[in-house]
Formats: C-alpha cells, sequence, structure tokens
C-alpha cells in the first residue's frame, strides 16, 4: 500500500487498483476534531464521541477525499452477509439500512465504511466498472460474506470472479485476535477440516487468522488477484482504532471508494 497526507490526514491506497478508473482510500485515525479514547479522526457516530466533533470529522474526510460529503452511500454494519447496492446516495433523513456489504455502478455515489479490528475487503471490477467495500469480522467470516458479495455482484452487474481485484484492508492480525473454542467449533462445523489452519494455539489460548480465512474464502470463490495490506490495528495504536485493543471504547477509521 502506498501512503499519503493532506491536511493533517494520512490515507493509503492499495497498489492493484487503477487510480485513474476510480477514487479510495483507507484514511488512519490522524487529523480529526474527536478527543481521548476517540482522538482523532473518528468516523463512529454511536460509540460515546461527540457528534459535533463525527460531524466535522466526516466533512474533513470528505473534503480531503474531494467528493461532496452528501454523495454518500452507508450502512449499519450488523456482523451478517447482507450485500446492498447505492444506486443514489443516502439521504440524510433516511436511516441507515442494516449491512455489511455495499456496492455501487455510479460514480455520483461515495461509498463509506467503518471499522475497529474487522477486516475491510475493498472491491473493483475494472469491467463492469463496479467498487464496494464488504465488513468482516468473524462471524462475516463465518459467512463467508467475501464469496457472498462475488455472487451477488455477478448477479447484480455481470461481474466474473476472474476480474476481480480486491484489497484486504488494516485489521487485527491471526498473532492478535484471540478467540474462545465455540468459535472455532463453529468454523469447523460450517468449513469442514479446511477451517483448521486459521487457528492457532499458544500458551496464551486460540487464535484465528481472519486475514488467511477472507482470502481462502475468496480464492475459493474464484478471485485471483488479492492484495494484502498486513496492517495490524491492534499493533499500530498510533495509526488505527482497534476494539480489542482499547477495550470498546475506541473510534472507527472509514474506508471510502468511488468510481471516477
Amino acid at each position: 500500500m502506498r501512503k499519503f497526507q493532506q491536511d493533517g490526514l494520512v490515507y493509503y491506497k492499495f497498489d492493484n487498483f487503477d487510480n485513474a478508473a476510480l477514487d479510495h482510500a483507507i484514511f488512519s485515525r490522524a487529523g480529526g476534531s474527536s478527543q481521548g479514547s476517540y482522538a482523532s479522526l473518528n468516523l463512529g457516530g454511536t460509540n460515546g464521541d461527540d457528534p459535533d466533533a463525527v460531524l466535522a470529522n466526516h466533512e474533513k474526510l470528505f473534503k480531503v477525499f474531494g467528493r461532496p460529503y452528501s454523495s454518500r452511500f452507508d450502512v449499519w454494519q450488523v456482523h451478517g452477509k447482507t450485500i446492498l447496492f447505492g444506486d443514489a446516495p443516502r439521504p440524510p433523513e433516511r436511516k441507515h439500512p442494516p449491512a455489511d456489504g455495499i456496492f455501487t455502478d455510479k460514480s455520483e455515489v461515495t461509498l463509506i465504511m467503518r471499522f475497529a479490528d474487522c477486516v475491510p475487503l475493498v472491491f473493483h471490477d475494472p469491467v463492469r466498472k463496479v467498487v464496494g467495500i464488504v465488513h468482516a469480522g468473524w462471524q462475516g467470516t463465518l459467512l463467508r460474506i467475501g464469496a457472498e458479495a462475488v455472487r451477488e455482484i455477478h448477479q447484480r452487474y455481470g461481474s466474473l470472479a476472474s476480474d476481480l481485484q480486491v484489497g484486504i484492508g488494516p485489521s487485527i492480525c491471526g498473532k492478535c485476535y484471540q478467540v474462545g473454542k465455540e468459535v472455532r467449533q463453529q468454523f469447523l462445523k460450517a468449513w469442514g477440516a479446511d477451517a483448521a489452519q486459521f487457528f492457532a494455539t499458544t500458551d496464551k489460548g486460540l487464535y484465528l487468522d481472519l486475514w488467511g480465512a477472507n482470502e481462502w474464502a475468496l480464492r475459493q470463490a474464484g478471485v485471483a488477484r488479492i492484495e494484502n495490506s498486513r496492517f495490524c490495528t491492534a499493533e499500530k495504536l498510533d495509526e488505527w482504532y482497534s476494539y480489542r485493543k482499547e477495550k470498546g471504547i475506541t473510534g472507527r477509521f472509514a474506508v471510502v471508494i468511488a468510481l471516477k
């Protein structure tokens, strides 16, 4: 990934995405208005932060991104596998619909999702001109939400898995993400013996590799071009929010993408 800085904000871009065809950025936590545990570019509006600071953060992010704030399409992330399609921006008076994947083929729509340990899966279909973001916590990973997205955009837009480019954004790594035995049992039940490779046991407990699990599910769905940022949110609190490391009192960073 490549690092950029503008107006105090720090953001990253995937190397394998065509910047002539789309705008995209993964914004770090730097350069915003939020204070305390939410410092400083918190984009989450339901975690206890000052609403005025969150709004100021959104407005600054969209200014740096070069898109009007009114162009946004976002959802209420619920750890499921529902995929929605943004054919127009979400009006501010309309409630966030529940979903964990959003896609569009409309250049006037800017997609945005928020993260703090869960895996951002960022999609681009350069052939059908489609972009999207998927939110994959352990529940979404278990449900193979990345593969579900591949199926949904094939049905909606005709996108082929072989054409897709996918980026795996900053999220908690397999060395930091400790889980209970019941999580492994659910994966083994749903995925069979293939699930075992994504779990590791140390003297401290059981750990799940969300990066590896999501990449495996995407490749099983036919996606070949995958770029992993390999940025661990729990190891880099100066750049990212981590729900696990910060014990739930923290902000959310943003992933944004739009077609040109």
